[in-house]
């Protein structure tokens, strides 16, 4: 394959996996650290794309294969299949990178303690609304049920059951809310209130 050639296929590559992710020229410019026009060239192919660390950049930022980019598979395996994918990647690298904490070592012991009953919860929340999700969402099944209840409707008795399953997501972040409220008046009680919720979470895990 000619040079020329070369670049527009790995510049259609970058533009189609782009707008699969539906990211913008800016965000993939940012991660590269160049300019949006530079993102622009390197996806019409005019401009040298074919560059290994430029295609190893590339490939890392839209995850996938250095190969697929440069057209030697038509298949390529990637753990991303969204912009949110990314953006929650992108936030949880920014976390880890801003360890350790610059702060008094009491405040950020209650930092980190909060991230992880916020993590552990999220876990938590996510088993409880995938089945919540599998059984209540607009299942039609349970009319006899609801109705020997006493619901007014299929819809209520859904509606109730879903709640009743991530119930205890909505109570573990208002007791959260509280917690930090209660820190700036009563650290150290706001310390105790953490660690018992860490450690119910931690039971239940």
């Amino acid at each position: 394959m000619k040079d020329k050639e070369l670049r527009k296929l790995i510049g259609s590559r970058i533009k189609s996996r782009r707008l699969e992710l539906n990211l913008g020229q800016q965000y993939i410019a940012e991660k590269m650290d160049v300019n949006k026009s530079t993102i622009q060239r390197y996806e019409a192919g005019t401009i040298d794309n074919s560059k290994k660390l430029i295609l190893e950049g590339l490939a890392e930022i839209l995850h996938v294969s250095v190969e697929w980019l440069k057209g030697e598979t038509e298949e390529y395996e990637t753990d991303v299949t969204d912009k949110k994918d990314l953006q929650i990647r992108d936030a949880m690298r920014n976390i880890l990178e801003s360890f350790p904490l610059d702060m008094a070592d009491t405040d950020a012991d209650f930092s980190k303690g909060l991230l992880l009953a916020m993590l552990r919860e999220y876990s938590a929340f996510n088993d409880s609304f995938k089945f919540a999700c599998d059984n209540y969402k607009g299942n039609k099944t349970y009319k006899e049920v609801a109705k020997v209840a006493g619901f007014e409707s299929t819809e209520e008795f859904n509606e109730i059951l879903f709640l009743r399953e991530v119930t205890h997501t909505i109570n573990a972040f208002n007791e959260m809310g509280e917690i930090i409220r209660m820190y700036s008046k009563n650290p150290d009680v706001a310390k105790l209130k953490l660690q018992n919720l860490l450690e119910d979470n931690s039971e239940s895990v």
